[in-house]
């Protein structure tokens, strides 16, 4: 089982203060080194998390109240991450395939799998926030089915597909990417589950090469995925697809600081013992890579996680 980290790329996210891009790079750098071998970025532009977590039945204080937070562009970051750190894979906890033309963001994967040698995951979603969709000029209407069509754009062109679309929400007229990178079926793709309701479990089935539980959110704990597992598993099996073909990511809060930013939340939390047996606790049911959002988000605590690390 491979582990990553989730890159602290919003407002003030390292310890209070907001790292500008190349802090950020740094930070990767040393995840690395304590060795994490996946980074991950997710993709927001603005949020106020008092109202939109309220979307995943997380409830903030009410000082929060009109408190927004902002976030570096996902896929630039992407591409500095690829060219300036070696080896590990990185990946996108999600994109939002409606804050880019499906067609256009393809052409964005393909580039940056290139850029960075063959090492990317395209985490795809449906998007979660209204307030930055409203923000940015987003429309936030049927985000399951828009989310079904932009798949349907993406998976066939990243496969080097030539694409004629006409559908209700974008449209394309012969498009291929062109020059292809070095990977001919492109990189694989991972969707994204927060609550896993049966469009998005469908979609999984038959358009994934992985798929990642999001756990930070709520209870990091196995005993969390198990159910969401088994109703991936019998998507699959309703949709003709053989569950063994989807590798299995998680995302779970790693917590080493006495509160945990997200109300209610439950992280994974103790020694270093403690740590290790919660997340051998994944491998043990075939979860391929566990990604990590830490609390502290510091240095300090990427050198404390390097012992679980290394014995993952």
């Amino acid at each position: 089982m491979k582990t990553g980290l989730l890159l602290p790329a919003w407002s003030h996210a390292v310890d209070g203060a907001t790292l500008n891009t190349r802090a950020l790079l740094d930070f990767a750098a040393q995840a690395v080194a304590a060795g994490f071998q996946s980074l991950w970025v997710s993709d927001h532009f603005l949020n106020e998390p008092y109202l939109d977590y309220a979307a995943v039945d997380i409830r903030f204080p009410e000082e929060y109240r009109g408190v927004k937070s902002g976030q570096w562009e996902c896929w630039s970051l992407m591409a500095a991450l690829a060219a300036r750190i070696p080896a590990v894979t990185l990946g996108t906890l999600v994109t939002n395939t409606a804050f880019r033309n499906p067609a256009l963001l393809a052409r964005i994967i393909d580039t940056v799998d290139d850029i960075s040698g063959g090492r990317v995951v395209a985490g795809l979603g449906a998007g979660d926030f209204a307030t930055e969709h409203r923000a940015f000029g987003y429309d936030f209407e049927r985000p399951i089915a828009r989310f079904e069509e932009a798949l349907s754009v993406i998976r066939p062109l990243l496969r080097g597909e030539t694409l004629t679309h006409h559908g209700e929400f974008y449209r394309t007229e012969g498009a291929t990417l062109m020059p292809k990178s070095l990977r001919p079926a492109g990189p694989p793709i991972m969707i994204g589950l927060l609550r896993g309701g049966p469009r998005m479990l469908r979609l999984v089935a038959e358009y994934a090469d992985q798929w990642n539980c999001m756990l930070p959110f709520s209870d990091s704990r196995v005993a969390s995925y198990l159910p969401i597992s088994e109703r991936v598993r019998a998507a699959c099996e309703k949709h003709d697809r053989d569950p063994a073909t989807l590798a299995r990511n998680v995302t779970v809060g790693v917590c080493l600081a006495e509160n945990y930013p997200l109300p209610g939340a439950r992280p994974l939390r103790g020694s270093t013992q403690q740590l290790i047996d919660a997340c051998a606790a994944f491998k043990a049911e075939g979860v391929e890579t566990l990604s990590m959002v830490i609390e502290p988000c510091t240095g300090a605590t990427l050198d404390a996680l390097a012992p679980v690390l290394a014995a993952l």
